[in-house]
């Protein structure tokens, strides 16, 4: 059991919390079995908790598990990052063994995500699997609290029925340039989560003096920082539209989207926005960072000019797919955004920027419309609802900025104070607590955030499936420069230009012929290479804390 608070009369009253109670017993739990895009998606966030945990671990002395899937404990071998693992009580479950224990049972492990949104977790069989591999795993070990990623974890009550549990995210405002930040919902994930649950922007949060002046100098800090960093500010998007719109494509075959829309894949989700635009609104479109591509210039699936035939206001560059969140730097050059969960959403609000998401979307609470009639005709001619008291509950005690998280005093104060509050509260969402007081959360989120840069996509750096590809690119362009430097190359331009209208002497017409042929055959070849570099599968980016 945790310390109840001691009376604040008393001499004990006036030591630090970090001394009045012992330190709380944290199990990081992630979802052991294999993603549905491939072993090695949640990679990232199982080093992310390690590193969360291990100011707690080294200031606090808490003790902390890692309850994870066997191929981490691989992982970590194979890339020479055992260190990680020090002082780390551990529970490795045997994902193989849990999917075919899972299937068995009729279910398709790879979709428990979606079965455990729709359905009280702790009645599901197949959930259950996970719970009693586990029970023979931790050797007694009893948490306070639960920190789960990917995946709801309620399924982990009955074992553990005491401990509180916290499922963590990236935070809406938690991608570059924005400075990194997380969330612990104890509530729930995607729209079972307290930003589904608060009212949106109809909060009767008691916004104050310093709440107002945090949530104007992040806006008036983040629109320096998108001012400054543009990569597109070359392009005049308004240059044939006087309204425009911003479409953040998200992944097909993730919950956070197929879960709450009934599109099967982004292509039909981008299909039915376009198709209820009106010709004068410009929709700027971009994909996921960690998606695949869905506009596509070549190849059996091509689609882009056919878009743009039927949709002259479709806008989209290839420019975008150079950058890691190309979105976000749009937000506030646009009069609206329409999304079904992606945080751009979130910060379109910020920006004062109108806000249309389906009905049936975790976004539809904080959503200035749900309907695409409704969305359409008000971009541009009415101003967004007042979002001010809802940004302020957002950055005063849902989100954590990073900088807070690296003092392992504060963090274990944090804890101990939103598992005090969660037991005495009626309303879950008072359990968010004030994250810090108002100067520690101006520092953290202003003063002492990072400098903000801009992210280039990563999203093929390191596939090797494409290492030969992009090799072979660069060396086309290294042959294509040199050649056009070349003193063949302008010995031969008087002869190239007659041979476009003047039938020249055989021998001239050929040496002029042969050099260009040469160069139109390294423009078509480097055209293919480049037409397909967009369209190999993405690679995520692992978060960092």
């Amino acid at each position: 059991m945790l310390s109840k608070a001691l009376r604040p009369n008393s001499i004990e009253g006036f030591l630090p919390r970090f001394l009045k109670a012992r330190a709380v017993k944290v199990a990081c739990f992630v979802n052991p079995l294999v993603h549905p895009r491939g072993p090695c998606f949640n990679y990232g966030w199982v080093e992310a908790l390690i590193k969360l945990v291990e100011p707690l671990r080294r200031e606090v002395r808490c003790e902390c598990m890692l309850i994870a899937g066997a191929w981490f404990k691989d992982w970590v071998r194979q890339n020479g990052k055992t260190q990680l693992l020090t002082g780390l009580r551990t529970a490795w479950l045997d994902e193989l063994s849990l999917y075919r224990s899972i299937k068995e049972l009729g279910e398709l492990p790879t979709a428990l995500d979606q079965a455990a949104h729709q359905a009280d977790e702790a009645e599901q069989p197949s959930l259950r699997v996970i719970a009693d591999a586990l029970a023979a795993s931790i050797k007694g070990f009893q948490p306070d609290i639960i920190i789960g990623f990917a995946g709801e974890a309620n399924y982990l009550a009955k074992l553990w029925p005491t401990a509180f549990r916290l499922h963590i995210e990236r935070g809406q405002f938690g991608r570059d340039p924005y400075p990194f930040c997380v969330y612990f919902d104890h509530v729930g994930t995607h729209s079972r989560s307290a930003i589904g649950r608060i009212g949106g922007l109809k909060l009767t949060y008691p916004i104050t003096t310093d709440g107002r002046t945090l949530v104007a100098t992040f806006r008036s800090q983040m629109a320096a920082a998108f001012d400054s960093l543009d990569p597109f500010r070359s392009y005049d998007f308004r240059s044939h539209f006087d309204r425009l719109c911003l479409l953040p494509l998200q992944i097909s075959n993730e919950f956070s989207f197929d879960g709450q829309v009934n599109y099967r894949t982004q292509f039909e989700y981008l299909y039915d926005v376009l198709a209820a635009a009106p010709k004068d609104v410009g929709v700027i479109v971009t994909e996921h960072p960690n998606g695949e591509p869905i506009l596509r210039r070549s190849g059996t699936v091509s689609n882009l000019d056919s878009l743009r035939g039927t949709f002259p206001n479709l806008i989209f560059l290839d420019e975008f797919r150079r950058y890691q969140s190309p979105a976000q730097f749009l937000v506030p050059r646009v009069d609206g955004v329409w999304s079904v969960s992606s945080s751009v959403g979130h910060q379109a609000l910020l920006f004062d920027r109108t806000l249309g998401a389906p009905p049936s979307s975790e976004l539809s609470d904080v959503a200035d419309e749900t309907t695409f009639e409704n969305f359409f005709g008000r971009i541009g001619h009415r101003k967004s609802t007042n979002a001010e008291a809802f940004l302020a509950w957002m950055l005063e005690r849902y989100l954590v900025p990073a900088k807070l998280l690296t003092d392992g005093r504060w963090l274990h104060d944090y804890l101990q104070r939103r598992v005090d509050a969660a037991r005495s509260a009626n309303n879950p969402i008072d359990a968010f607590v004030p994250t810090a007081d108002a100067d520690r959360l101006m520092d953290a989120w202003i003063i002492s955030a990072p400098t903000p840069v801009t992210m280039a996509s990563l999203q093929w750096q390191d596939d090797p499936s494409i290492a030969e590809l992009l090799a072979d690119r660069n060396r086309v362009r290294r042959e294509r420069d040199a050649l056009l430097k070349s003193t063949s190359w302008r010995i031969t331009a008087p002869l190239r230009l007659l041979m476009q209208g003047i039938d020249v002497a055989r021998g001239s017409r050929h040496a002029a012929a042969g050099i260009g042929l040469r160069m139109s055959r390294l423009r078509r070849r480097l055209l293919r290479l480049e037409q397909l570099v967009p369209v190999i599968h993405a690679r995520s980016k692992p978060p960092t804390i």
